[in-house]
């Protein structure tokens, strides 16, 4: 089976860390017996000769390579039209143009068997085209945010509808996300919940002393973590309440907490941890590669969570397979994960959410957690097995279509 990888979310040596689950899930994929495959991840165009005077982001995008072999795997980096903040109804159509010719170059050096699509718009929407123009089945693989956030546009929801409607199967990282599709009108059984899975070569217990010496972090202090990017959606802003709070009450034990990663909204995150008089207590760190993630997390307490919606988080994964306790909204997927109080606490999504999260920081201090047995439950389900499965919906989506069109 030739299998054609299409998304824009693919890491790149401008961002190696983007879209890290993706790359896992498909290098997995890709070491299976019967399986070669091919990525194809396009990125928005942007003059070369602007892109100095540009804002950082569309000077990144700007300097991608056409071609880059990453984790051993060839990719194919075509250019498409996208004019920010207006015509995103046409996103889909157009990243289906500006990859059509190497799609279709690539299809004639050796025929793709199916589209292996990740996010379902506009990356599953151009993938459709794409499948229909080759005349290939496509599974796409709704991630979290495509759906969750998109389904409230009313321009976008429709083509949500046509994207997932069209292809041939759909995969979901969580059971919350797979309703949520059937909710826009997806047939259920069209639905396979493949949940992601963990790097254990990478994600597991390491000595918490050793940890924190490396880092150059106290070695008594308590200390949560959270790993995300600085963006509206994961919440931030909540866990800086959750400390302002613990402070305020006398309750922190002398907490002090590190946020990993970086976003648009760092500016708006220090303003209000400036106001909180927290400077000394919350840091931003910026964003580390993955490898370095292992020593965060073992450094840690805990780990916290304050997300607005997710598929399958994969922090809240290897967090758990590094032995860490996680602290988390209470909402469809993370559910899924923190099944147990002996692996975190889950706190309501409602209006006081940021006492919710100062309350079972506290309560962690007081636990006792067993982190040999939460590092097992964590690690339990690596990528390996997470390609074994979609394997298996990806060979069923290709015999239903040769059936259906009559194909050998």
């Amino acid at each position: 089976m030739n299998i054609l990888v299409f998304t824009t979310l693919w890491p790149n040596r401008e961002q190696p860390n983007f879209g890290a689950f993706i790359r896992h899930r498909t290098v997995a994929l890709s070491q299976l017996a019967g399986v070669s495959l091919q990525v194809v991840a396009p990125v928005p165009y942007f003059p070369k000769a602007l892109a100095a005077r540009a804002p950082k982001d569309w000077q990144i995008k700007a300097r991608i390579q056409e071609r880059e072999m990453i984790s051993g795997l060839a990719v194919e980096h075509p250019r498409y039209l996208v004019t920010p903040k207006v015509g995103m109804r046409f996103y889909g159509h157009w990243m289906a143009s500006g990859a059509e010719k190497i799609v279709r170059q690539l299809h004639q050096k050796m025929p793709f068997d199916l589209i292996d699509a990740h996010y379902i718009y506009p990356d599953g929407l151009a993938a459709l085209e794409l499948g229909r123009a080759l005349n290939l089945p496509v599974v796409m693989t709704a991630r979290g945010s495509d759906i969750h956030q998109f389904s409230q546009l009313p321009h976008i929801r429709p083509l949500l509808h046509e994207a997932l409607s069209g292809a041939t199967s759909v995969i979901s990282v969580s059971g919350g996300l797979r309703q949520s599709m059937v909710e826009l009108g997806i047939p259920a059984e069209k639905i396979a919940v493949i949940h992601n899975g963990i790097d254990r070569t990478v994600f597991h217990p390491r000595d918490r002393v050793a940890a924190r010496r490396k880092l150059g972090l106290d070695p008594a202090r308590r200390m949560m973590i959270a790993v995300c990017s600085l963006i509206p959606s994961k919440g931030l802003d909540r866990l800086i309440e959750a400390v302002a709070l613990l402070v305020r009450q006398g309750a922190d034990e002398g907490l002090l907490f590190y946020v990993v990663g970086e976003g648009h909204a760092r500016a708006s995150l220090e303003a209000q941890i400036a106001a909180h008089g927290l400077s000394e207590r919350i840091f931003l760190v910026g964003a580390r590669l993955q490898a370095e993630l292992p020593e965060w997390y073992a450094a840690a307490d805990a780990f916290c969570f304050a997300t607005h919606g997710e598929g399958c988080p994969n922090v809240v994964i290897e967090a758990l397979a590094c032995g860490l306790p996680v602290i988390a909204t209470n909402i469809p997927g993370i559910d899924e994960l923190i099944t147990s109080p002996a692996y975190g606490r889950l706190v309501p999504p409602d209006g006081s959410v940021a006492s919710g999260f100062a309350e079972q920081m506290a309560a962690a201090f007081k636990t006792t957690w067993d982190r040999d047995a939460i590092a097992a439950y964590g690690g339990a389900r690596a990528w390996e097995d997470v390609a074994v499965e979609v394997k298996a919906v990806l060979s069923d989506a290709v015999q239903r279509h040769r059936r259906r069109h009559e194909l050998p």
